[in-house]
Formats: structure tokens, sequence, C-alpha cells
């Protein structure tokens, strides 16, 4: 979970309690070497170089994007630029992606005539998994993309739990039969004890507004309508569901929008280097999860947002929004995880919702 709310400190679950003082610990160790290994190793250039401000710009957006942000300010970044980073972080740019426009009946007639002249070629699978082993100067970063070719397979499953909690990615995995699955909205974490009962912002299941924007605000809406089409940008759940949408929740940023990197004009580390989770759509139609793992140096730091973004494009991929990440991210595949999350709990985080494909 990344984005979160100090709020009331939920009871906390006594057969939990290992994993979250291994959560404490391993937090208290991610703070430790991006703030005090940074002031220690790196004085040296801390205040005259280009790579000074570069590697504070990256210890403050990766604090910033986590429930320990009044840390950044410790990273020493000038007032102005910390500003900019917040402000980037918390008020992004928003873009609504193109109308859906339906096929007329003759270009369907003229697309299914070229189709039935074109050789016989072998099916596609409706899951493939793509393997991500990536590095980078400084850092590197290890995922998995699963590309879903009938985008009318992918389904927001919602929690229905009555006890206080979400679903772990497991359990959603049983209840819906699901071939794979990836963490999708963001929800209250106060000081990493959430226990994913309530998505925040907009959430449409099923062509139902169950929930619309909440007051937090911020967000960003990501909707798959009846026809398979994917869209995002800045709407109410009223004007989504006008739109033909059957599933649609919201978080932030956007990563691709109408085939436009929305990060490629941006600093590469200005949202620090995080496990990630996205989701996106190629021109035909075509959907993938992308889950980066990260926090975990013996496996995988961790990912930028312009990282993912330049993963998406580099597919072919024309709309796409980033979910929530941190030790949220994981991706399931016939019910076992392919990706290693960094929550200390091995079956992942509680989450409200979830992006499965059925």
């Amino acid at each position: 979970m990344q984005t979160l709310t100090h709020t009331e400190r939920p009871k906390r679950s006594k057969r939990r309690r290992p994993h979250v003082i291994r959560l404490l610990l391993r937090t208290t160790a991610i703070l430790f070497v991006i703030v005090f290994g940074m002031a220690l190793g790196s004085t040296i250039f801390l205040f005259a170089t280009d790579a000074g401000e570069e590697l504070r710009e990256w210890a403050a957006g990766t604090l910033l994007t986590t429930q320990h942000d009044y840390w950044a300010k410790y990273t020493f970044l000038p007032a102005a630029k910390l500003a900019e980073l917040k402000n980037q972080i918390q008020n992004p740019t928003v873009v609504n992606s193109a109308p859906v426009v339906a096929m007329s009946p003759e270009v369907e007639a003229e697309e299914k005539a070229k189709e039935e002249t074109l050789p016989e070629t072998k099916p596609r699978e409706l899951v493939e998994i793509e393997d991500i082993n990536v590095k980078k100067s400084g850092y590197f970063f290890k995922g998995k993309i699963m590309s879903i070719s009938d985008p009318n397979r992918v389904h927001l499953v919602i929690t229905n739990r009555k006890d206080g909690r979400g679903d772990l990615l497991d359990e959603f995995t049983k209840k819906t039969n699901a071939i794979g699955i990836v963490n999708a909205s963001g929800f209250s974490d106060p000081d990493g004890y959430g226990r994913g009962a309530k998505a925040f912002g907009l959430v449409i299941h099923d062509g139902k507004i169950l929930q619309n924007y909440n007051a937090k605000g911020g967000e960003t809406a990501l909707a798959l309508l009846y026809d398979g089409r994917l869209v995002t940008g800045n709407y109410t759940a009223k004007e989504l569901i006008e739109m033909g949408a059957r599933d649609a929740m919201s978080f932030r940023p956007q990563l691709i929008v109408n085939g436009k990197n929305m990060f490629a004009d941006q600093a590469a580390k200005s949202w620090g280097i995080q496990p990630r989770t996205a989701v996106g759509q190629k021109a035909d139609g075509t959907i993938l999860f992308v889950v980066i793992d990260g926090r975990q140096p013996d496996h995988s730091i961790g990912a930028t947002m312009k990282d993912l973004a330049d993963l998406l494009q580099e597919r072919g991929v024309v709309n796409a929004m980033a979910m929530d990440g941190g030790s949220s991210s994981m991706m399931l595949h016939n019910g076992e995880a392919i990706t290693k999350t960094s929550c200390p709990y091995y079956r992942g985080r509680y989450l409200p919702n979830a992006w499965a494909v059925f």
C-alpha cells in the first residue's frame, strides 16, 4: 500500500502480530538505508553535483509515496524542488482518453472479410506471462507482465466479507476461479495496519455504482466498458456508466493516455522507486497486468513510474494507469503467486478489490 491517510489505529490481529513486527522492522531498515545511508555515503556530491540532487530527488520521491512522507524533508532537497515533487504526486496531470467509437457495420464487414482471407494462424492463448528483469543505473527490478487476449474476460472483483477486512488475492481467486489476478484500489492504511475493507475513490462493479469519489479526492478513474475498451481520465462514476462502464476503480497516476507516455518528459526518479502494479490496454484490445517487485535488495529494488510507463509503451499499450503499489503489489497465476510480495505476510495484503481474468 502506498498512499495513506492517518486515522484511528484499528485493532490488531493477534494472528498477524509477528508479521506486523516484521513489517515495522523492514520499514525501519528502509528508512535507515534511504535517509542515513544517503547522508553518510553521498556527502561528497550532495550539494555540488547534479548526481547528488538526483539521488536526493529519488529518496524524497520514494518517501513521499509511502506512509512515511514526513521523512522526505530530511533528504535536504531544496524546498522548491520538494514542493514540486509533492505537487506532482498529489496532483498529477490527468488527460481523458479518447472516446470510444463503435465500428460501423460497413467497416466491421470489411474487417471480417480481411480476416477470412488471411492464412490460418495458431489461436492466441487467453493468458501469457512475460518475465521482467531490468538493470538500470544504480538499481534493478524484476517482475511479471500478464497479457490477456480477451478484454471481456477481465473483471473487477470486490470483497464481500463481513468481518471488517478485505480479501487476500488467493481468496479472490478461490471465489472466482480466476486464472490471473492483481491488486487494484488503494485503501486507508494507518501506520501499516490497514485491513483493506473499503477502497479509496470510485468503484463500479457489473455496471452498478458502489461508491463515487471520496472526500480524499485526487484519484483518476480506470474503467473497462461492456465492449471491452479501457478508458482512463477524470470521470465521475455517473459519466462512466453513461459511457458503458462495466467495472471501474480509481488510483493514480496515469501512465499512457492515447498512446502518449505521461512520464516521457518527467524526471526519471521523481516518484521514487517502489513495488508497482499497473493495468493497460493495447490497440488490439489485449489487456496487460504488470507487477514489479521491490524493497528486496537480494531480489528486486523496485521501479519508478517512468520505468513502468516505458515498459508499457514498448509493448504497444495505448492507455494505462498505475494501481496501488508498495506492499499491495502482487500477481497470481492459476492460484500461485508468481511475483514476490514485499509484504511480510507471504500471501500479501488484505484488499478491497482486484483485477481478475476468468
